[in-house]
């Protein structure tokens, strides 16, 4: 088996989490160079990691590179990606693929011409939590689902004041944290049809006060709203409830519930790989439902190693850049709504994902080589 070679352009916190996940999980990649405007981002990662320091321009043409991973901020995907693809480069992309739908789709067009693959995160859903539940809901374990329940709080004041791009188009809740709840809803249940929402900012201009920030002192922008109530209605007639909210305390709480005819499952955070899952019958208590997948663990690049194990055998990949691009839509559909007052009837589609085969978990010479489960 040969490894795909990698290219990563973006060398920040969030490199590091994939580097040291792609060398302890996935032999499909072989990550050989990375790039950074910032030089020393750049030569650190480079000498950390054992890589080629590259401008940007000569790693897209560079003939032994084969996927350009792109880590940057929201705002650079969509140039960054589209003079990947232009060069014949496949493209895996950190979340969102664009900050707007429109150049969302014009990403789409571009892998489409160019003939290469494109593929966005989150790659949560493929991680064992996610893939449980979806096993769960094939199994017809709590009956035909009919509703559902989804939620997120945390403080952005806190977060966006080390990250203040938290505070921007592009890198607001609802762009930064919702795709990762719809992602695993659209995977579960597939298509969105309708949205209706409201929303509010929590403030017009927020002033960095944290002593330790490098950005102390400064007023930014706060240009979307934070606190969002909605409502989805899936293909399949299920009707779920969205909450996000980025001006509450630090402590995070998440919310992921379905219910069913038959029972209800509730899901474990999203965000992760290995959340766990619950399952309420009849007048029973919860019980915690065993993982049937693997990839419990942090495995970021998991969705750029199943889409180079696609490329390999010549199938869909499951990260799609369609499934992205619905979910970006139900982004802006939100928002659209919050300004029109109107409901917003979506206008992509994506074939659902196939749920990856059961049963690989586990590593070493005595159990299933968890990898195996995405070629």
């Amino acid at each position: 088996m040969d490894a795909m070679k990698v290219g990563i352009v973006g060398c920040g916190v969030i490199s590091d989490v994939y580097l040291q996940s792609i060398e302890k999980n996935f032999n499909i990649l072989e990550v050989t160079a990375c790039s950074d405007l910032d030089t020393a981002k750049m030569e650190r990662t480079a000498a950390e990691y054992g890589l080629k320091a590259m401008a940007y321009e000569d790693m897209i043409h560079d003939p032994e590179i084969e996927i350009i991973l792109n880590l940057t901020s929201p705002a650079a995907h969509f140039a960054l990606s589209k003079a990947a693809m232009d060069a014949g480069k496949h493209v895996y992309s950190e979340k969102t693929m664009a900050v707007s739908f429109e150049d969302g789709k014009k990403l789409c067009e571009t892998a489409r011409k160019n003939h290469v693959r494109f593929g966005s995160a989150p790659d949560t859903f493929l991680g064992g939590g996610i893939q449980t539940a979806r096993y769960v809901l094939d199994k017809n374990m709590i009956g035909a689902v009919q509703s559902g329940t989804i939620s997120l709080s945390r403080d952005y004041g806190v977060f966006g004041e080390n990250l203040p791009h938290l505070f921007t188009k592009g890198g607001s809740i609802l762009y930064d944290m919702s795709v990762y709840y719809f992602t695993a809803a659209c995977f579960l249940l597939g298509n969105v049809k309708r949205i209706f929402a409201f929303g509010q900012k929590s403030e017009d201009t927020h002033e960095i006060t944290r002593v330790d920030s490098a950005f102390y002192g400064k007023t930014v922008d706060v240009e979307c709203e934070n606190i969002i109530g909605g409502l989805l209605e899936f293909e399949g007639g299920q009707i779920v409830t969205a909450h996000f909210n980025s001006a509450s305390i630090v402590n995070e709480t998440f919310r992921m519930e379905f219910f069913g005819d038959k029972g209800i499952m509730r899901m474990g955070d999203p965000n992760s790989f290995g959340g766990e899952i619950e399952l309420v019958k009849t007048q029973s208590a919860p019980v915690k439902f065993p993982f049937t997948h693997g990839f419990t663990r942090q495995s970021r690049g998991m969705g750029a190693a199943e889409m180079a194990w696609a490329i390999k055998a010549g199938r869909p990949h499951r990260s799609s850049m369609e499934m992205a691009l619905h979910v970006l839509e139900v982004v802006t559909g939100l928002f659209e709504s919050m300004k029109t007052g109107m409901p917003y009837g979506m206008t992509t589609k994506f074939d659902r994902p196939e749920i990856l085969p059961e049963g690989f978990i586990g590593e070493g010479f005595w159990a299933p080589n968890e990898e195996t489960a995405l070629q």
